[in-house]
């Protein structure tokens, strides 16, 4: 089964606390064979203060 998350942002937990529940969740439901496409908005500069690269148990758009 596919999964579309959109949220604030997975790769950046800058000014973005829900960064990590985000993590958790998505990789334990890649786990459970789940597909997983996180599409996240390039706002208030997280782009540039990533602190995860892309992750092999999800697509981030």
């Amino acid at each position: 089964m596919k999964i579309a998350f959109y949220g604030s942002s997975l790769l950046s937990s800058y000014w973005n606390g829900a960064a990590t529940y985000y993590r958790g969740l998505l990789k334990a439901l890649s786990q459970l064979g789940y597909e997983i496409t996180f599409y996240e908005p390039d706002a208030y500069d997280r782009q540039k203060n990533r602190d995860m690269e892309a992750p092999d148990w999800c697509r981030v758009v």
